[in-house]
């Protein structure tokens, strides 16, 4: 097989890993794990979201992270909304991650709007900051599969979404197995309906939740699609605080470990992972310590 020489590992335990963790880090913590993970050689980190802390709460501290951060290259922030794009824009953040879902249900229950109403508001950002510099990126969340039985989602309802996003603006696109219920299969046949819809030259990142150790044959099956950008998380920490019993994110620390046997360059420094995973670790837990 042809394997690409190089993969970009985006690491999102600042957001996704920490948005309903077991224990809070500090917003001093979080700023040095994204720090600490810059300096270990991953090129691009999610370093928080700009959400509700009605909903979030543990996201409560976007603007001071972002803020402290402002000289990082490649920083991305999760938006749901217009307001959370000008928090985020306003703190000098590179990119921004705009969420819709391809699930109805999960869509009504992790947004609060319909779909149609999350294009009606990404389309007056892209229109409004047409002129900034910050990156728009497009992600779907359930893109293979939706965490309720009364929903059928195939590549076809994905490509028509990864479509209205490009035509509305957005640069990039991530897709994400929020369920954990993506295979080999349906992962490789929603990448290619993606790119024959949208073109092969809209940059494809893939983020997987890992509910049956199939995460690397996942990873197998994106390479073999052309995708060469994947989402990850310090001890498989995260999932959605809106999807029941959601799935923890694949393990950073596996995932570049893989890449590096299979001998695909990521840049990165496996054993600085490990140090800030054991940190990380470590503070969750003093914190949960400190909560009891």
């Amino acid at each position: 097989m042809n394997w690409p020489q190089t993969v970009k590992v985006i690491d999102v335990t600042p957001r996704d890993g920490l948005q309903d963790a077991a224990g809070e880090l500090t917003a001093e913590q979080k700023i040095q794990l994204c720090r600490d993970l810059y300096a270990a050689g991953v090129q691009s980190v999610e370093i928080t979201a700009f959400v509700s802390p009605k909903w979030v709460p543990l996201m409560r501290d976007a603007e001071t992270v972002a803020l402290a951060l402002r000289e990082l290259s490649d920083t991305i922030a999760l938006v749901p909304n217009q307001k959370g794009f000008e928090r985020a824009l306003a703190t000098g953040v590179n990119a921004v991650t705009f969420v819709v879902s391809a699930s109805p249900i999960h869509q009504r229950e992790n947004l609060r709007m319909s779909l149609a109403d999350s294009f009606e508001q990404f389309r007056r950002i892209a229109q409004m900051h047409a002129s900034s510099q910050v990156r728009l990126r497009g992600a779907i969340s359930c893109a293979f599969g939706s965490p309720f039985s009364t929903e059928s989602i195939t590549p076809e309802t994905v490509a028509d979404i990864a479509c209205e996003y490009v035509d509305s603006g957005a640069v990039e696109l991530s897709l994400a197995d929020t369920v954990g219920v993506g295979t080999p299969q349906v992962i490789y046949d929603t990448i290619l309906s993606v790119k024959q819809r949208v073109g092969h030259h809209v940059p494809i990142t893939l983020h997987l939740h890992d509910r049956y150790e199939l995460g690397l044959g996942n990873i197998v099956a994106a390479l073999a699609a052309g995708v060469t950008v994947f989402e990850t998380a310090l001890a498989g920490l995260g999932g959605c605080p809106f999807v029941p019993d959601a799935p923890g994110n694949l393990d950073t620390e596996k995932v570049v470990r893989w890449l590096h046997l299979m001998g695909i360059h990521t840049g990165i420094d496996e054993h600085a992972l490990s140090q800030i995973r054991k940190r990380l670790l470590k503070d969750l837990d003093a914190s949960n310590g400190r909560a009891d």
